[in-house]
């Protein structure tokens, strides 16, 4: 059952959110849904969050004692937390979905509002009549998809999508009725998560990469600027055991280090070492964690925010949709997706012009703390989608 909510904030929703991710788990999905609920608590309303029971081991921290989801994720317990079992055996599927309509029935009339990142649980919602919000990070696939999406009726009350190119693409494709109002809200990050930017540099200079390492996400390119850049040390941080094999298998320049997966709650500590971050996304073939789809011209990613947090100078590529975001000589420096030895010219530019590295990074912080930090994000999105007032302009002047 939904555990039963505490009495409702003035003002506040109750609100179910509803996910596919496993919770907890190394994705980046389970760490934005954690996340989006904490932020959304923070802002005065009642948040219960549904999502898959994790198959991996208990994460534990550095002296070995066992964390519970919200440390894992460093977010506060400011919200509820129920995850359903999806069971690895045939047929496992309808089990996860099975227990997720007991709660969406046992929690009717007792929420405002269903926020799903999960076509199934806005199915669900749609069907008993709950009022729904449905978040898309790729315009659905399959033909089913969009059968499914086409039949969802009277309860929706919006779309969130993550880039404006993702909105002209669902808009085009004609997945979201005419009058569901559709906002777009970039990823984010959590404004203290990073460093004052600093002028001088590590000895050897420290070059960092965060995310997952299997193909599609450029990590090809990093490596072949280690092997042009012997003087630097190339850091990855990320990667599930057997990427980490496969590229080891490939053959690994000396100068690059191999982090493998860093929880959540550590990545802060990770990124303060580093003079340079790279953000190396290919114009196509970018996929998301299951392999699913290209998501290159949709995709915002969680870590170009961590960069933006962190205090460290961005190298990125040039991809339109993360144009939406960073603009060369602005927040970031951008370099030519598949030109090595652009990326290359690029990092040695940062390397050697101390006052530009902190002009980008100081920039690219003003931009996260003003624009892309949860709490900014939680609050476009309903008030974008009319489900709370906006400010007054007293209320948003700074």
């Amino acid at each position: 059952m939904v555990p039963s909510a505490p009495p409702r904030a003035a003002h506040g929703l109750r609100i179910l959110y509803v996910s596919a991710s496993y919770v907890p788990s190394r994705r980046a999905s389970s760490m934005h849904v954690m996340n989006m609920c904490a932020a959304l608590a923070a802002l005065g309303h009642d948040v219960a969050l549904i999502a898959k029971q994790s198959r991996e081991a208990r994460p534990r921290d550095a002296t070995g004692a066992a964390l519970d989801a919200h440390a894992f994720y460093r977010v506060p317990p400011v919200f509820r937390l129920d995850t359903l079992a999806r069971p690895a055996r045939r047929g496992g599927g309808l089990v996860y979905a099975a227990a997720m309509a007991r709660r969406l029935l046992a929690a009717r009339g007792k929420v405002d509002l269903v926020y799903s990142r999960d076509l199934g649980g806005a199915a669900l919602a749609a069907a008993l009549g709950i009022p729904f919000v449905f978040e898309l990070h790729y315009v659905p696939p399959a033909r089913w998809h969009h059968a499914v999406m086409h039949r969802l009726g009277a309860a929706w009350r919006g779309v969130v999508v993550i880039s404006e190119a993702l909105r002209r693409d669902l808009t085009a494709a004609g997945l979201v009725p005419p009058g569901v109002p559709i906002v777009v809200a970039h990823d984010a990050c959590d404004a203290a998560f990073g460093r004052a930017p600093r002028a001088e540099l590590a000895a050897p200079p420290r070059i960092g990469y965060a995310g997952n390492l299997y193909r599609g996400r450029g990590v090809e390119l990093v490596l072949d600027v280690a092997r042009r850049m012997p003087a630097c040390r190339f850091e990855l941080a990320g990667g599930s055991e057997a990427d980490l094999a496969r590229i080891r298998g490939e053959g690994v320049p000396d100068n690059v280090v191999l982090h493998g997966f860093v929880p959540p709650a550590r990545l802060a500590e990770i990124y303060a070492g580093f003079d340079v971050v790279l953000l190396p996304h290919p114009r196509t073939g970018v996929r998301g964690a299951t392999g699913a789809s290209d998501i290159s011209r949709w995709t915002s990613p969680m870590k170009m925010f961590e960069y933006m947090a962190s205090g460290v100078p961005i190298v990125a590529s040039d991809l339109p949709v993360l144009g939406e975001v960073l603009g060369d000589g602005v927040n970031a420096l951008i370099a030519p997706a598949d030109d090595a030895a652009a990326w290359q010219r690029a990092i040695e530019r940062l390397l050697g012009d101390a006052a530009l590295r902190v002009r980008l990074a100081t920039r690219a912080q003003h931009d996260l703390r003003r624009h892309h930090t949860w709490h900014a994000r939680a609050a476009r999105i309903l008030q974008g989608l009319g489900l709370v007032p906006a400010p007054s302009a007293a209320q948003a002047a700074p």
